[in-house]
């Protein structure tokens, strides 16, 4: 059974950049970091992205594999296009969204879990998760890991979803 979204919903679309502001990082809605996380040998790249946030988003797309990250609380904050492949639920109407609010609640339920053990522990965990799609049941091999702040606090929790026929 494909998955379907419980509530459609708008994505924000990021301000454009200027060479004298830092273009705001469309999940957060915060200002660009003045420093740069990338070596100055890949900003001199022209790779038409306005800020890290825009770099960080194509790369994750370039991931075929599903990748995504949900805040604390539970909503999606970042999805990739092998996620939308993978649910069969567009990011448009699953970015700021519950967990319980996209998927059917077992699969809330059990997802949430494991974001609340990576907090919990404050380390990576691996876990197999079976997920019902079009083409049959799908094991998926996961690695979900903490996002941290400046300060060190988990702010998110990271995944990639490794897909292999169950």
């Amino acid at each position: 059974m494909r998955l379907s979204p419980k509530s459609a919903g708008t994505r924000r679309r990021a301000r454009p950049s200027t060479a004298r502001k830092p273009a705001a990082c469309e999940p957060c809605a915060r200002p660009a970091p003045p420093t740069s996380l990338v070596t100055p040998q890949l900003q001199g790249l022209a790779l038409g992205l306005d800020n890290e946030c825009d770099f960080l988003r194509a790369v994750a797309d370039s991931v075929t594999e599903p990748f995504y990250v949900w805040s604390v609380g539970g909503l999606l904050l970042m999805a990739n296009r092998g996620w939308e492949e993978a649910t069969g639920i567009s990011r448009a109407t699953s970015l700021g969204k519950s967990c319980s609010a996209i998927f059917p609640t077992e699969m809330a339920r059990r997802f949430l879990e494991v974001n609340r053990l990576v907090i919990e522990q404050g380390q990576p965990v691996r876990e197999e998760e079976f997920v019902d799609q079009p083409a049959g049941r799908v094991l998926y091999l996961t690695l979900k890991f903490p996002i941290r702040d400046k300060s060190g606090r988990i702010v998110a929790v990271g995944g990639i979803s490794l897909s292999k026929k169950a």
